[in-house]
């Protein structure tokens, strides 16, 4: 019985050692390229219905012993959480004077590292109410703890506005309601047809198929390209986006070196990455190369060939992996 777990492992190495040596090879300095329309290419969805899709309880029925153990762990799935009462953000309102009682109240948290909001479900469907108030965890040097809690109020449309493009699933822009909260698998694997059961090469993002770096980019960028606005309805999130869409169709995004150069170090890395690959061609290494987001790991980056590219994020580029820029995050739109 040995035997076959050693091969498998082979199998796994091999697989690794060939991701990152095409991951260091997309790395290695590229002469000046043409710049690309990012919106030359594909559809959208802006002014057309959203389609039915696979809910992400469905796909769990098959996905239940590969995805399901660790999904609900997962930072995509937990982005709006259910409310803890042993949790310090509600430990917190529990103490406060101010807020005591609007803890009963409160439904959903969102946030998790830089800052936490209180959610409760809206007067509609598909509809959240966000709490003026916040919560800070405790970092090095900040104790944390509440913040604008001086006149806490209830706010209706917030999140639909401002926060629900990122935090919840299928959107419908004309009303700004969701049909999930959090994000299900349909905002990555877009609406796929049950035929993909007996091949699953027609699933974006499938093992079976290497999906065009621009679609790629496009269902990353949808969220993580904070900072953009939707040209038809001027919202921070793209407008009817679906999966396999090009989003710069509708979502505006400044990928000028000033603009590039002001943001944070994390930001920065996503900014670049996907400007390589819409402007300036560059279209042979993804985010989904270095991170696996159903096991929440970004480890295959440690074992890429070091670059430039790494003095965004790293000291220099011959320093350890682990010597990292400090920096804080920042954000107005989440308010942070």
């Amino acid at each position: 019985m040995t035997q076959p777990r050693a091969s498998c492992g082979r199998f796994r190495a091999t697989v690794l050692l060939a991701t990152l040596a095409a991951v260091a090879r997309a790395q290695e300095p590229e002469g000046p390229a043409e710049q690309l329309d990012p919106a030359a290419w594909g559809e959208d969805h802006v002014g057309r219905p959203l389609p039915e899709y696979i809910t992400g309880d469905e796909c769990l029925f098959c996905h239940r012993n590969d995805i399901g153990p660790t999904w609900d762990r997962n930072f995509h799935a937990r982005t709006i959480r259910f409310k803890n009462d042993e949790e310090p953000e509600a430990e917190a309102v529990a103490q406060s004077e101010e807020l005591r009682g609007f803890l009963r109240e409160i439904d959903y948290v969102l946030g998790r590292r830089d800052r936490v909001r209180y959610l409760r479900r809206g007067g509609r469907y598909g509809t959240l109410d966000l709490a003026s108030f916040h919560y800070t965890p405790p970092a090095p040097g900040d104790a944390g703890g509440l913040g604008d809690a001086a006149q806490p109020r209830w706010e209706a449309e917030t999140f639909g506005q401002s926060c629900a493009g990122c935090h919840a699933t299928a959107v419908e822009s004309r009303t700004a309601a969701f049909s999930a909260f959090s994000i299900d698998c349909y905002a990555c694997h877009g609406a796929v047809t049950l035929t993909h059961t007996a091949d699953t090469a027609l699933m974006l993002l499938s093992r079976k198929r290497r999906d065009p770096a621009p679609a790629v980019a496009s269902i990353c960028g949808q969220c993580h390209l904070r900072g953009g606005t939707s040209r038809s309805t001027g919202r921070p999130y793209p407008d009817q986006f679906v999966p396999g869409d090009n989003l710069f169709k509708d979502y505006e995004v400044d990928f000028s070196e000033e603009a590039i150069g002001a943001l944070a170090p994390g930001d920065r890395h996503i900014y670049q990455n996907i400007r390589d690959i819409v402007i300036l061609g560059r279209d042979r290494i993804t985010c989904l190369d270095c991170h696996q987001v159903h096991l929440n790991s970004s480890e295959r980056h440690i074992g890429v060939r070091r670059s430039t590219l790494c003095a965004t994020c790293h000291t220099t580029p011959e320093g350890a992996k682990d010597d990292l820029i400090p920096y804080e995050r920042h954000s107005a739109l989440c308010r942070y």
